[in-house]
């Protein structure tokens, strides 16, 4: 298993799924994670020539290494629509080449791999003219870090009140990054809307500076911060990113989660990471309309989804949320139901079955 992000105390999306696909593998087959370290360190990458199989995205020294193995690329995240939210309408000449780059490993992957993986069916349109057989994996949430909402002894009534830390406002909880794609400042204006109409809340973003240390952009941070300083006193960002155990803690501090994002290509075809950890911690949750999210949300009452950039529906929403108890305890109810569904063993099972079939040739 090859992963260019980190794998440590701090880890962001790659990283995570990563990190929770070796360990499914494990049990099954013997495995070995290759990644990078938050010191900026790496794996050494010679277990990739004695691997009989590499599972991996489609990055910078991950390809086939010797005949006789076969390859499986992981496609859950949509890199080139990513990168043209993030250089814009004219990127530089190294922008440009990491383009390029970037869609000649997709084209490699699509022609090279064995068995490639997505997170959902819509991403499928995006590798249409793959060789490869395709599987859908989607991201998962860890089970047995949380009991079920039936079982920590809260009834309809209570969860729907469930109290904010410190007897202080509710917690709103941005789980994430604040990427070129995201729309973190329609959810600041809400909060200063919803405090401005007498309903107390906090908005919080868990982390400024990625775990990745050589992808942080410090403009990227200055944006969060002139966030922060719009939205005082009902805005703030942790200091930095939110150690990996510790986030469900974080979260089931707040009474919702948001994540919203602009309307883009990516928005359609991405699969939001934070999503699944409020279905592990049983929050809420508030998404900007279109993307698997935000079928999931409506289509299984895990909380509300609102037009993109529309600061009074996510202000309306917000107070529903606070307001209606029966609404809330609601939410929390059908996230309990549908968590054993998106259990990392449970999502994995299209890839060891293939890999098991591999096996048995």
């Amino acid at each position: 298993m090859h992963t260019p992000d980190v794998v440590g105390e701090r880890m962001a999306g790659p990283g995570i799924r990563a990190w929770h696909l070796a360990s499914e593998l494990s049990k099954h087959f013997p495995t070995t994670l290759v990644a990078r370290r938050e010191d900026g360190s790496r794996d050494d990458p010679a277990a990739l020539q004695e691997a009989d199989v590499l599972v991996g995205q489609p990055a910078r020294g991950f390809r086939r290494v010797r005949r006789g193995q076969r390859i499986v690329y992981d496609l859950f995240d949509p890199v080139l629509l990513e990168l043209r939210e993030m250089y814009g309408r004219k990127p530089s000449m190294r922008q440009r080449v990491h383009m390029q780059a970037e869609q000649w490993r997709i084209k490699r992957a699509m022609t090279d791999g064995d068995l490639l993986m997505v997170a959902f069916a819509k991403q499928r349109e995006l590798y249409k003219g793959a060789r490869a057989p395709i599987i859908e994996v989607p991201f998962g949430v860890e089970v047995d870090r949380w009991p079920l909402a039936v079982g920590r002894g809260d009834s309809a009534e209570s969860v729907g009140q469930r109290p904010s830390a410190n007897g202080q406002p509710p917690l709103i909880v941005w789980g994430g990054g604040t990427w070129e794609w995201l729309d973190p400042r329609t959810a600041v204006d809400a909060v200063i809307a919803v405090n401005n109409a007498g309903v107390a809340c906090r908005l919080l973003f868990l982390g400024r500076s990625r775990p990745n240390r050589h992808m942080i952009d410090r403009r990227r941070e200055d944006r969060l911060d002139a966030l922060v300083r719009h939205g005082a006193p009902y805005v703030e960002a942790n200091a930095e990113w939110v150690p990996y155990a510790e986030r469900l803690s974080w979260l089931r501090r707040g009474k919702i989660a948001i994540m919203l994002h602009r309307p883009t290509a990516e928005a359609a075809y991405s699969i939001r990471t934070r999503l699944f950890d409020a279905i592990a911690a049983e929050v809420p949750i508030i998404t900007t309309e279109e993307g698997f999210a935000a079928e999931l949300v409506q289509g299984e009452g895990l909380g509300l989804v609102v037009p993109g950039s529309d600061s009074g529906a996510v202000a309306d929403a917000i107070i529903r949320l606070l307001r209606d108890d029966t609404l809330f305890a609601r939410c929390v109810s059908n996230l309990a139901r549908i968590r054993p569904r998106f259990a990392w063993d449970a999502v994995t099972r299209p890839l060891i079955d293939k890999l098991t079939e591999w096996q048995k040739q």
